[in-house]
């Protein structure tokens, strides 16, 4: 045996491929398995099919169902139903006379002399499942040579009656199964490898997997090492066959049958996806529209906002988005409402107000969906107050164009955007910034992320928010937006010169932003790592002035989270900075700073350079304001109301005038 030992170290197929088989009963993707091969499908497409993760490698699948059909049988027994465990075990030796006839290169299978054991008893006694067929043949041969001879012809066993086999798994199926739960552990279901792969990202329930397939999307086992993308398609397939066991669905965006490419988000779509009770046509209220021409040349409502849209090129692109899902939003509450923009008062935009700060459970989804999906809702949740205010300004941009152009005579939501006008930028809420202890968690958990490419973009992506201020929506630039600044700085003695990043930002106002050497050279470690892709063909190979400051670093990235030329988009970033938060959590022990990373977005960065920028240049408004990009000095000087620290440091250092008053108690 030793000399077979010796074989394996060199043979067979790489480690963790190893057959997935639990004892704890049959499962129902187990039946389903086996009648498919009964009804003539072949068992690698059978376990590729209905396994969770088992391989389908032919010889792997055929000592699986025969492990299956034992355990049916023997169910069958004590239930007390002899004649259908007979046609089970019938069967049986059946399909192994058939893959004994079929599953060899070699047509003929050599069969043993007494005390030898079978092909099949010697695949088991090594492990089928760390070899292919043909080395298992060539290893039965060198151990027992010429003890073995060739196959006598013998007459072809007798296939049992296929209804008779399904209705003995029918009776199993209905009296001895193991259904799937929620709260089951991985570990009942999946293989030892997989799960602890999965229980490193704190997925250990089959809820939990759930939620996590649905939060990332069809590209969530890129999240996962280990596991690849047949794996995950099985895994999929699986939970969705089980939805009425586990009565988790899958979400659309994360099935692998549902279609890859998001369709159109115009308004449009957005009605059909959406489907909300209207008056058939019939809008209620008096309309607002002109009676006479408009200079939009607009024939409905769904026109004049396009147009406005189209004029809004001066808005950052992610302006243009929020603004966009503004409109397409109170277009579905009007109709919901039977109106139109046209016919909405001011009394109808009070109450879009508070929807959008309390919406009802309808026109909202927890799980991210694409638009085209049957589930998809306008909205994941209640808005902010400051996220209220930003829509209300942006709806009333809309009407105030919609009134100059002449397509309507009256503004309804002019007093709601006053109302809001100013509000948002005076209660900016600056304290979400981030102390040393945050920013040293933060650090460790880049460190402990595996060496290679993902670990050197965060920590690109880290140091060029917390040392630039960048906004999340700013870090699409690329490396032509790196230029040389005017000026020289001292570095070890020596006249360096200094580099800056150009951004354009809010209502397109140009800034730039000095970059640390060091923050430079992280950027440049992390464009090496995108040229490695270009090299192997991943990624699409790009000048340098086109080349993303910050890109993805592994093939395939949903589209949702990278533009066409593989740079990060807002929410890939906002992804990555969500997972060092997450594992930041986890590391550092004191309650109080877990709490403030399950909440903290990119922006906290922000606030954090302009507290720290205030702090080492002795308040200097003007020039953080400059580096900040703010319109008015009124709202960076929130920044120094806000520094508590500072207040308490001015508050301890007053002299106490009454510590050696008379009449002290």
């Amino acid at each position: 045996m030793h000399e077979v030992m010796d074989q394996r170290r060199t043979r067979g197929r790489p480690s963790g491929k190893a057959q997935v088989w639990r004892e704890q009963g049959l499962r129902l993707h187990d039946l389903a398995f086996m009648r498919a091969v009964v009804q003539g499908q072949t068992t690698s497409a059978a376990a590729q099919r209905y396994l969770p993760e088992v391989m389908a490698e032919g010889r792997v699948a055929n000592q699986y169902l025969r492990r299956v059909g034992q355990v049916a049988a023997d169910t069958l027994v004590g239930m007390g139903d002899a004649v259908a465990a007979k046609a089970v075990r019938d069967w049986l030796q059946f399909s192994k006379s058939q893959a004994n006839s079929t599953a060899y290169e070699n047509p003929t299978v050599p069969q043993p002399v007494a005390n030898v054991p079978s092909l099949d008893e010697f695949a088991d006694e090594i492990g089928a499942e760390e070899f292919s067929e043909r080395e298992i043949l060539e290893l039965y041969q060198e151990r027992y040579g010429e003890q073995v001879a060739p196959a006598p012809t013998t007459q072809p066993v007798v296939s049992p009656s296929i209804a008779s086999v399904m209705r003995a798994l029918g009776i199993v199926q209905s009296r001895g199964l193991v259904l799937p739960k929620p709260t089951d552990p991985l570990s009942l279901w999946l293989s030892e490898r997989l799960f602890l792969n999965l229980a490193e990202q704190g997925i250990e329930l089959l809820q939990d997997l759930v939620a996590f397939i649905n939060g990332h999307g069809r590209h969530w086992y890129t999240h996962v090492p280990g596991v690849g993308q047949d794996r995950a398609k099985r895994l999929v397939s699986w939970l969705v066959d089980h939805e009425p066991c586990l009565e988790l669905p899958v979400a659309p965006r994360s099935r692998w049958d549902a279609g890859s490419v998001d369709g159109d988000s115009g308004i449009e779509n957005q009605m059909v996806c959406f489907s909300i009770p209207s008056a058939e046509g019939r809008w209620e209220g008096v309309s607002l529209r002109s009676s006479g021409p408009n200079a939009l040349g607009a024939l409905s409502d769904v026109d004049a906002i396009k147009t406005w849209l189209e004029t809004l090129s001066f808005k950052s692109p992610h302006t243009r988005t929020a603004y966009s899902r503004d409109a397409q939003r109170l277009l579905l509450w009007a109709h919901e409402h039977s109106k139109t923009l046209s016919t909405l008062t001011v009394t109808d935009a009070a109450e879009h107000a508070r929807f959008l700060v309390s919406p009802p459970s309808h026109w909202v989804t927890p799980l991210p969906t694409r638009r085209q999906d049957p589930d998809w809702r306008p909205m994941r949740g209640a808005l902010s107050e400051a996220s209220a205010a930003r829509a209300l300004a942006a709806i009333g941009h809309l009407y105030g164009f919609l009134v100059e152009t002449g397509y309507l005579v009256a503004n309804p939501f002019a007093r709601i955007r006053r109302a809001s006008n100013g509000a948002q930028s005076r209660h900016i809420d600056t304290t979400r910034s981030f102390r040393q202890e945050h920013l040293h968690a933060l650090v460790d958990a880049v460190g402990v992320m595996p060496k290679g490419p993902a670990r050197r973009r965060a920590r690109a992506l880290l140091m060029l928010m917390a040392s630039t201020g960048v906004r999340i929506g700013e870090t699409g630039g690329t490396w032509s937006d790196v230029i040389a600044a005017n000026t020289d700085h001292e570095e070890e003695g020596q006249s360096v010169e200094a580099m800056c990043l150009r951004v354009v930002g809010k209502g397109g106002k140009e800034r730039l932003l000095p970059l640390k050497p060091s923050v430079l050279m992280a950027l440049q470690k992390h464009l090496d790592d995108r040229r490695a892709l270009e090299e192997q063909g991943l990624l699409q190979p790009c000048l340098l002035a086109d080349t993303p400051l910050i890109s993805v670093v592994a093939k395939p990235v949903g589209a949702d989270l990278a533009s066409t030329n593989g740079g990060l988009s807002v929410a890939g970033v906002h992804r990555v900075f969500k997972s060092l938060c997450k594992q930041a959590a986890t590391t550092c022990a004191e309650p109080r700073l877990q709490a403030d990373f399950e909440r903290a977005t990119a922006h906290w960065l922000r606030h954090t350079f302009a507290h720290s920028v205030l702090r080492a240049s002795g308040s200097d408004l003007p020039g953080t304001q400059q580096l900040l990009g703010h319109a008015s000095l009124a709202t960076t000087g929130i920044y120094v109301k806000a520094d508590m620290s500072q207040r308490f440091k001015a508050v301890l250092a007053m002299p106490l005038m009454f510590d050696n008053a008379r009449g002290q108690p």
